[in-house]
């Protein structure tokens, strides 16, 4: 095992990882500094206090920039592999809730694919994303039902290796701000769209995209999501930075003004 990943888990281990953390962003600048310019992106989109959900919270590197932009934040988590440090991140902050499941479609009992690169663990078995280290089976619930309990959020990051699509098919009404993440290749692509056409039902919206690991956004000015599909994936093959994906923010004007207008969702 890599130095860095057995200081890691000993860290972890001994319960000084959050510590541990604030020391080794001092030491190493940069990233540092893309923690804090999360943080300033989300708090440009997000209003203090709102509620989000971290759909395929990982490690839970949103999970905690969410939080220290000032927002309630509830995470879903189906691994089991990557719960001892998503914990640790995370699991003191009063405003911060974990559901242990994957969210689809409909309430269900999945396979989850747990890789070798953690990050790439999918429900989808095709996805494309290294070794198989082991499969779990997980419980599935819905958007609706996590709106159900614990309210609208504001903002909901979805990011779950090809199962965007699934994710989104749980959801019956409009949340004001969601991201998916995209990936620029034939089939990922064609998946991409689907989630957008899906997203129609729910009314006017404007779309906006930040290349891979980025907290600024790629397009100078907001598209119509009918623009955005007729345009997708336009020329971000040759003017998209670094590897070819990134994060799609789909702004539903309408849910927005609703929500904010209303108190800010209580964690229960």
């Amino acid at each position: 095992m890599h130095l860095r990943g057995i200081a890691k888990r000993l860290s972890i281990f001994v319960g000084l990882y959050r510590p541990a953390r604030w020391l080794f962003r001092r030491l190493r600048p940069a990233e540092l500094r893309r923690f804090q310019d999360d943080v300033e992106f989300f708090q440009t989109l997000i209003p203090a206090g709102a509620l989000s959900f971290d759909v395929g919270a990982n490690i839970g590197e949103k999970s905690e920039a969410l939080l220290a932009s000032g927002a309630q934040v509830v995470a879903f988590e189906p691994n089991p592999l990557v719960l001892p440090e998503l914990l640790a991140r995370c699991g003191s902050r009063t405003q911060w809730r974990l559901i242990q499941a994957a969210l689809g479609s409909s309430a269900a009992i999945a396979t989850l694919h747990a890789r070798e690169s953690h990050g790439a663990s999918s429900l989808d078995k095709s996805w494309d994303g290294g070794k198989v280290l082991s499969m779990y089976n997980v419980p599935v619930v819905t958007l609706d039902a996590a709106i159900l309990h614990f309210g609208l959020p504001f903002f909901c990051k979805v990011d779950v290796e090809g199962w965007e699509l699934e994710v989104l098919m749980g959801l019956t009404r409009s949340i004001p701000l969601i991201s998916i993440e995209f990936h620029l290749n034939e089939r990922d692509i064609s998946k991409t769209l689907a989630c957008l056409r899906s997203m129609e039902r729910f009314g006017s919206s404007r779309v906006n995209l930040t290349p891979a690991e980025s907290a600024e956004l790629h397009l100078e000015k907001w598209m119509t999501l009918e623009e955005f599909l007729a345009w997708f994936p336009g020329d971000l093959s040759s003017t998209l930075p670094g590897c070819h994906y990134g994060d799609i923010f789909v702004l539903n004007e309408e849910a927005r003004e609703q929500n904010v207008a209303i108190s800010v969702a209580s964690l229960r």
